[in-house]
């Protein structure tokens, strides 16, 4: 019997679990009914102790950072804690999933599908979390069970883990296989599906796809990628609204549309005198940025031409969109066309590593009095080493332009006119994706 009277026989220990934070319950972010109903069966100390293993491993995930782009859409905390709270039940021997868990994983799935991404990539999920979560349990174990007790402890959390995780697997993937099919059915997964076809470089016909489609392939196109960093009503028609006017701001005459789930949306943008205007160098200034609600993002490729522009414009979208989740560019529009150059050095991370700290030396160190001296440099290299333009940029004394310059090269121990484009480089790099030292490995 736990201490909050719910019968697990042979697993006294689990009246044990107890959250560090009494009150972490009402911050829980999963479905209340899912909550009340894992209370109802474990008691609130385990339920609480579930939700703040849930929420540290979320954390966690997010600190690491989010090196494929399949995964940085999903909510983890929601998703860790529904998961760590399904989990406990079954470390009671019951290990039939919460009837609530199955409107969570509907929720998780309903985002999934609709991005292509398949079945696998949820279970793979399932089970690194099963893995995390049995390591904080056998930790657990270690810290509040008396020796004599821990290795039957250990062995009955393993099984009953296990069985809990294979019954949650079954559920995810019977949920997949239900809203897989359903969305399938409708017309704009026939849409989406075209348009998956043409990125895939898969052959189509190109007639067929244009009068599917309502858009015409033929002429300049300019990919957009719009997100939310929250979920609110009306969110899908938002992001709509905003990359329509983001597009026919920037002189497209058509605009292609494609929802991948209520939180993001892809959209071209065509023209058929020319390519949409090229980015200017002072993308401050630029009118895109202005405009868009503090909770929404844009990133957007390159002009391209036909199908292959179609194609090459989004991929560029996708790696500025990348760029704005795991960097530090502060947004709202993340442009392939100034995050060209840290993007490319980011193909290979490490190299990109050392080549920051080999370049800027004690400059590249997280540190505040270095980042005012590389926000300086960096101004200093984009106006040309005009120390005016600079000051006024900033809002400081000329003097004290001259002098951060001179103190960064002196932590360089050389000029920055030596190597200057590869001192460049480095801040830009910086700037977008942070010190070194703060990569995620």
């Amino acid at each position: 019997m736990s201490t909050d009277g719910i019968r697990a026989p042979g697993r006294a220990w689990l009246g044990r679990l107890r959250p560090e934070d009494e009150a972490v319950i009402g911050s829980a972010v999963s479905d209340p009914m899912l909550v009340a109903e894992v209370v109802a069966r474990v008691g609130r100390a385990a339920a609480g102790w579930a939700i703040e293993a849930g929420q540290a491993m979320a954390a966690r995930r997010n600190a690491h950072g989010i090196s494929d782009v399949r995964y940085v859409h999903f909510r983890p905390r929601r998703s860790y804690e529904a998961l760590a709270l399904s989990a406990v039940v079954s470390l009671s021997g019951d290990h039939t999933p919460p009837a609530a868990l199955r409107s969570e994983f509907s929720a998780l799935v309903r985002e999934a599908v609709p991005r292509g991404v398949s079945v696998d990539v949820g279970l793979q999920g399932v089970q690194l979390f099963h893995s995390d979560f049995l390591g904080r349990l056998f930790d657990w174990c270690g810290a509040h069970l008396p020796p004599e007790s821990q290795a039957e402890g250990m062995r009955q959390m393993s099984a009953d883990l296990f069985e809990g995780m294979a019954a949650l697997s079954a559920l995810m993937a019977q949920e997949f296989a239900v809203t897989r099919d359903r969305w399938l059915a409708g017309t704009a997964a026939a849409r989406q599906e075209m348009v998956r076809d043409i990125l895939a470089g898969r052959e189509v016909d190109r007639d067929r796809a244009m009068s599917r489609l309502s858009y015409d392939l033929t002429v300049h196109h300019l990919a957009l990628i719009a997100w939310s960093d929250t979920e609110v009503a009306g969110g899908a028609d938002e992001l709509a609204d905003a990359a329509t006017r983001l597009l026919t701001t920037l002189g497209c005459s058509s605009v292609l549309l494609v929802p991948t789930g209520t939180a993001k949306l892809w959209a071209w943008g065509g023209r058929v005198s020319g390519p949409p205007p090229a980015p200017g160098p002072d993308r401050r200034s630029a009118p895109r940025d202005q405009g868009l609600p503090p909770h929404l993002r844009v990133a957007l490729g390159r002009p391209g031409y036909a199908l292959a522009g179609f194609r090459r414009s989004h991929e560029q979208a996708l790696a500025a969109e990348l760029a704005g989740r795991v960097g530090r560019s502060p947004g709202p529009v993340y442009d392939y066309e100034r995050l060209e150059l840290p993007i490319l050095l980011n193909a290979d991370p490490v190299a990109a590593a050392e080549f920051v700290t080999r370049v800027l030396g004690p400059l590249a160190a997280d540190d505040p009095a270095m980042a005012e001296l590389r926000s300086t440099l960096s101004a200093y290299l984009d106006d040309d080493r005009a120390v005016s333009a600079v000051a006024e940029r900033l809002h400081i004394a000329k003097n004290t332009v001259l002098y951060r310059v001179k103190k960064a090269e002196q932590l360089r121990g050389r000029p920055v006119k030596e190597g200057r484009l590869a001192v460049h480089a480095a801040l830009n790099f910086v700037e977008v994706f942070g010190p070194p030292s703060q990569r995620p490995d």
